[in-house]
C-alpha cells in the first residue's frame, strides 16, 4: 500500500501569478489535487466514504514558502498521513526541485458522520494495512488564531461566486486563499513577499454571501477574517 505519493511535473502557465513563479493559491490547488488522488489510491476517497455517510473536513492548512518555482522549472511534490489522533489528523505535503525544499505544507483534517454531524476516529477510516511514515514537513504546531478584532482595519468586500463553489455545494477550501489576493493590487500582491500562511476553516459559505474582510497585525505577523452579515468569522488566515 502506497502511504507516500510523489508526482514530478513542470510548472506552468496556469499555476503562476503575476510573479511568473508558482502562486500561492495555486500551491494549495496543488495539495488538493494530491490529496485528494492519494486518498482514492487508498480507498479513503469521498466517493469510497460516501456509502459510509463520512466526509473528509479540511479544518487548518499551513505553508512554509522557502522559494516559489518558477514557470516551467521541474519540481516534484510529494504527500502522505500522519499518524492520527483521536478525531483529526494531519496530512503532509513538500514541493521539491532536486535536493532543495522549495515549499513545505500541512493541513489538518477530520472526518464527520453526515447523518448525526459528529466527528468519527480517523484510524477507524484509515485502511488496514497502511503503514504511516514517521516523517513531517513541518514540526511546528498550528498557532492559536485571535479572536479579538479591535484595531483591525477593512481590506475590501468579497462576494462568494459560482466559481468558489465545489461538489459540496459550499465554497472551496482554496476559494477562501484564492480571494484574498482580489483586494490587493498585483503590485501590492507580491510585495507581501509572503514566506509563511496559515488558515483555519470555521464555517461553511455559500453562494451570494458577503464576505467583509479585514486585518490586523498580530505577533509580527498579519491576520485576516472573513466576517459573515452576522459578524461571525466564517474563515481567518495569517501571513508573514
Amino acid at each position: 500500500m502506497q502511504n507516500k505519493l510523489e508526482h514530478t511535473f513542470p510548472i506552468v502557465p496556469s499555476q503562476c501569478d503575476s510573479s511568473g513563479c508558482l502562486g500561492i493559491p495555486n500551491t494549495f490547488s496543488l495539495f488538493m489535487d494530491i490529496a485528494t488522488e492519494h486518498a482514492d489510491m487508498l480507498g479513503i476517497g469521498l466517493k469510497d466514504l460516501a456509502p459510509l455517510h463520512r466526509f473528509w473536513l479540511t479544518v487548518k492548512s499551513k505553508a512554509y514558502f522557502y522559494r516559489r518555482p518558477a514557470l516551467s522549472e521541474t519540481v516534484t511534490l510529494s504527500t502522505w498521513p500522519e499518524h492520527p489522533d483521536s478525531r483529526k489528523c494531519n496530512r503532509d505535503y513538500t514541493i521539491t526541485s532536486g535536493n532543495e525544499l522549495l515549499v513545505a505544507g500541512k493541513t489538518e483534517w477530520a472526518v464527520i458522520d453526515t447523518l448525526s454531524g459528529r466527528l468519527v476516529k480517523v484510524d477507524s477510516v484509515y485502511p488496514e494495512g497502511l503503514v504511516l511514515l514517521d516523517d513531517i514537513s513541518i514540526e511546528e504546531d498550528f498557532v492559536k488564531f485571535s479572536t479579538d478584532l479591535s484595531d483591525a482595519v477593512v481590506l475590501g468586500e468579497y462576494r462568494v461566486n459560482s466559481n468558489d463553489i465545489d461538489l459540496g455545494g459550499h465554497m472551496n477550501n482554496v476559494a477562501y486563499i484564492r480571494a484574498l489576493p482580489s483586494l490587493f493590487s498585483s503590485e501590492e500582491w507580491q510585495s507581501l513577499n509572503i514566506k509563511e500562511i496559515e488558515m483555519w476553516y470555521r464555517s461553511q459559505c455559500y453562494e451570494d454571501e458577503v464576505f467583509t474582510v479585514v486585518q490586523k497585525d498580530v505577533d509580527k505577523a498579519k491576520e485576516v477574517f472573513y466576517l459573515k452579515s452576522d459578524g461571525s468569522v466564517a474563515f481567518q488566515l495569517r501571513y508573514s
